[in-house]
């Protein structure tokens, strides 16, 4: 598992993007509605000692513009022996402005404490190496929000895969109906190619 671990951790930092996913479709002329949307991804590594674990701090922007940040995250990895997995835990900034594009000004991170960041409960991500990759998941159900955005509880469901040069992400979210709220649906996953590697 230690050894899981770090292998895990060499290959997630770098910058991904699903850009040729997005040509492609485009060149084959699929329906709008089948298409994914552009994605671009930061995964950073940093130390914060408040927070336990091995850190990398996430952002992620649309739309082929790196300002259109729509999320940005503190990841936290640790062992998880019951599980017998790799836990990811995912801290939330409550100001994520104040931290856009701390991988380029690490200042940033400087007296930050815990009081900054929130948790969602059961939204762990937990990895487990299979060959040559890692598939990571959500336990089913249980990462729930209320969305301001869409008025309703919504719940996540997430599987993911890590290669050495590329991320695959599928997520959907869906009411407490079972109705889609957001995500790739019967897309498929979005599939982001490692552009550059990132380092400490």
């Amino acid at each position: 598992m230690e050894q899981d671990l770090d292998k895990l951790l060499n290959w997630f930092p770098g910058e991904y993007d699903n850009h040729q996913q997005v040509y492609k479709e485009a060149v084959d002329s699929f329906p709008i509605e089948k298409r994914h949307r552009q994605t671009h991804h930061i995964f950073f590594p940093v130390e914060l000692n408040f927070i336990e674990g091995r850190e990398i701090y996430a952002q992620q922007s649309q739309h082929y513009d790196l300002n259109n940040i729509y999320r940005q995250r503190i990841y936290a990895f640790q062992i998880d022996s019951i599980e017998q997995a790799i836990r990811l835990t995912i801290y939330t900034p409550k100001e994520p402005k104040k931290l856009k594009d701390a991988h380029l000004n690490p200042v940033l991170f400087e007296g930050l404490t815990i009081d900054d960041f929130f948790l969602k409960p059961g939204c762990d991500v937990y990895w487990k190496r299979n060959g040559e990759q890692f598939e990571g998941y959500l336990q089913e159900n249980a990462c729930s929000y209320f969305s301001k955005r869409f008025n309703t509880e919504v719940f996540l469901n997430e599987t993911l895969i890590l290669r050495k040069d590329a991320l695959l992400l599928d997520d959907t979210a869906v009411d407490s109906s079972g109705n889609l709220v957001f995500g790739v649906n019967d897309k498929g996953p979005t599939i982001n190619l490692k552009e550059i590697p990132c380092t400490e």
